[in-house]
């Protein structure tokens, strides 16, 4: 009777503790976020706010009832006893037959008040579940400054088992098993702890296993878009951002350039100052749930603002820069640097560089040579825009986009047009991410034209609907598809 006492006022404390004390101690923190418009907060539904209702007031009497129900629990085998003695039963000590017979109303006495408490103990936290279910996702960007700010929960495994141990349900199945005279052997417990174990493993196992998930046609599900503070994961095929991408430092957070490493899942960054007058490569890693963690830091802070990033077949970097000082700017790898116009640059080969803005005769394009440092002209196209999207494609073929507004998306092989992939008729081609196959890609449209591009000046209609679009293409078949949701126009890495 004394461990019956014992665990149903532990549970009475437990409660008390958790509704007045613990809030004492709680870390508060203040959140700023910030946002260019206003962020659509949909209210709770009916359900939602019913629940929200039900688990604040459960949370508020729970003390109480918890100690109704244990004064009710604490007398009900008084009383049995006292009716089984009144009847003349005589005591018999419990043999392999007594389990067999069917429960006697004083076993049923201890069970009521046990399922009751533990009902009590249990709701407000499922009430809470059921609200969050329940009630409209808050924006992503709201989620993400969320994230950003506050400490994360602790799940270290210790202390989500010791939380457990000691809260109110765990000391009402306690009393229970007090009350009926349950006394679990070591081997019992055991067998407890192994299957909890099992249980946990099962859970974390598929997260450990899994790699990055693909689209039908293979391409990865992931993709890395925007630009500065607002670069995001996206995922392709429900058209929902994922997650943002993390700061590398608390001055290093604007993501300026981003590429595809050689491993998959892996990227090499750009990240500048809040001047952006300097900036340090990255190294960053993406996992099966999308989310993104900044690991290795690859150069020391470059003075300039970076104008062009690209990473090899064979996973060497290069980057473009400007500087203050008069010149045509910088291209560099990770072991050195060269004076020459690095806006946009491109690996060709695991030894030449492809510099798309750097002045050359009439059509050609720069290369350069990063064992020597010489620089040569390449025979290009006529209609070679060294401003607008290019790529070098596996094989050595060239995407570039054309034209002034940027509409038309051809490729080239040497100087010789294969085809047209992509012929816009308003808005203009912002970007270019290509598959790691090399078989599709991203285009990312800004469908707001410029002053000079609306009718009647440019003789073109405006597009009118979704201010930008992110369209998936099929290099061979040219086949098209518009990636779903409310896209930006820029794409950074596929």
């Amino acid at each position: 009777m004394r461990k019956v006492k014992f665990f149903w006022w532990a549970a009475v404390a437990l409660s008390l503790w958790e509704l007045l004390i613990e809030p004492l101690f709680a870390e508060r923190q203040t959140v700023v976020c910030t946002s260019g418009a206003p962020l659509e907060m949909q209210p709770p539904g009916p359900l939602a706010e019913a629940a929200e209702f039900l688990g604040l007031w459960l949370t508020l009497l729970q003390p109480i009832l918890l100690a109704l129900i244990a004064l009710w629990a604490i007398r009900s085998p008084a009383r049995t006893a006292v009716s089984q003695r009144a009847v003349g039963s005589p005591p018999t000590a419990p043999g392999p037959a007594a389990r067999l017979l069917p429960t006697t109303p004083g076993t049923a006495a201890t069970l009521l008040p046990t399922t009751l408490g533990l009902a009590f103990a249990l709701l407000p936290t499922a009430l809470a579940e059921i609200e969050e279910r329940l009630s409209p996702e808050a924006p992503f960007w709201w989620r993400e400054c969320l994230e950003a700010q506050l400490t994360p929960p602790s799940f270290a495994v210790p202390r989500l088992v010791l939380a457990w141990l000691l809260s109110p349900a765990t000391m009402v199945v306690l009393a229970g098993m007090a009350a009926a005279g349950i006394r679990p052997r070591l081997t019992d417990l055991r067998n407890l702890g192994t299957a909890a174990a099992a249980v946990m493993l099962a859970a974390l196992m598929p997260g450990l296993l899994v790699g990055l998930p693909d689209n039908a046609d293979g391409t990865p599900r992931y993709v890395v878009t925007g630009e500065g503070l607002s670069s995001y994961v996206l995922d392709l095929e429900s058209g929902d951002p994922v997650s943002s991408l993390p700061e590398a430092t608390r001055t290093y957070a604007i993501y300026d350039r981003i590429v595809r490493d050689k491993e998959p899942g892996n990227y090499i960054a750009a990240i500048t100052s809040p001047s952006g007058g300097y900036f340090r490569l990255y190294r960053l890693a993406m996992g099966a749930d999308g989310r993104v963690t900044v690991g290795e830091r690859l150069t020391p802070t470059i003075k300039g603002t970076v104008n062009g990033l690209a990473v090899s077949s064979e996973g060497r970097i290069a980057y473009g820069r400007l500087t203050d000082e008069p010149g045509f700017g910088v291209v560099g790898t990770l072991e050195r640097e060269w004076p020459a116009n690095g806006y946009g640059v491109q690996w060709l080969d695991a030894r030449t560089l492809a510099l798309p803005s750097h002045s050359v005769p009439a059509d050609g394009v720069a290369a350069l040579d990063v064992g020597t440092g010489a620089i040569r002209r390449l025979p290009a196209p006529a209609e070679h825009e060294i401003y607008n999207p290019f790529l070098v494609l596996p094989g050595g073929r060239q995407l570039r986009v054309l034209g002034r507004p940027a509409r038309t998306l051809v490729l080239h092989e040497g100087t010789r047009r294969i085809r047209t992939l992509l012929d816009l008729n308003c808005g203009h081609i912002e970007s270019l991410a290509l598959a790691p196959t090399g078989r599709h890609m991203l285009v990312g449209i800004d469908r707001e034209a410029d002053r000079m591009d609306r009718s009647p000046l440019a003789g073109l209609p405006p597009c009118g609907g979704a201010p930008s679009q992110l369209l998936r293409l099929e290099l061979e078949s040219g086949n098209a598809q518009i990636v779903p949701g409310k896209q930006g126009s820029w794409v950074q890495a596929w």
